[in-house]
């Protein structure tokens, strides 16, 4: 009952994350054209959809992103377990590259995006873990850890193995370097990573 007043109240999950460079938000079930206005109102230029490719803007092909002049990436992000490396990699290479405003999003705004938000903050503003963690809480996002575990279990495993600053460049090294061999041994899961 709770979760139902929270998206009632705060349907859209919006929040800055590093305005006006960068944004937060919960696509959820509102149409294609209330999303269009916020790609507008804030200018984005490249909108990262976090959620499976199944249940994508890109796949559901309601929002022209092209004839709004925005670059549109689909990557999952998973939270409810481990995150595959691959994908951390190629979100991570994404910061790097991407224009602004960005808009990272996913259905309620909360789980995948406060893992990538978390991300953004430590790799491309220098938080600290514990700092850019903090766009996992239940308040204001609506952030619950219990199904939610990937990007807890993943700080973990970056508090556990780091031997130096995980700043933008060695987290991407660790990423690519060290992670595959620990998400496999963790999850029996292959991770294709291209380590070039």
């Amino acid at each position: 009952m709770l979760s139902g007043i929270y998206r009632h109240l705060f349907r859209s999950n919006l929040h800055p994350l590093d305005p006006p460079h960068v944004w937060r938000i919960a696509r959820g079930s509102g149409s294609a054209r209330w999303f269009e206005g916020v790609l507008k109102s804030l200018k984005i230029r490249t909108a990262i959809d976090l959620r499976r490719p199944r249940s994508s803007d890109g796949v559901r092909g309601e929002i022209d992103f092209s004839r709004l002049g925005v670059t549109y990436h689909n990557l999952h992000l998973r939270s409810s377990r481990l995150p595959r490396p691959e994908a951390v990699a190629r979100y991570l290479e994404l910061l790097r590259t991407c224009e602004r405003p960005l808009l990272l999003y996913c259905k309620r705004g909360k789980d995948k995006t406060g893992f990538g938000s978390a991300l953004y903050r430590h790799v491309c503003l220098g938080e600290s873990l514990e700092e850019s963690w903090q766009e996992l809480r239940r308040i204001p996002y609506g952030h619950r850890k219990r199904g939610h575990e990937g990007p807890h279990d993943f700080k973990a495993l970056l508090d556990q193995h780091r031997t130096a600053n995980l700043d933008q460049r060695g987290l991407d090294q660790w990423v690519r370097e060290v992670y595959p061999a620990i998400f496999e041994d963790l999850t029996g899961e292959p991770a294709v990573i291209d380590k070039s």
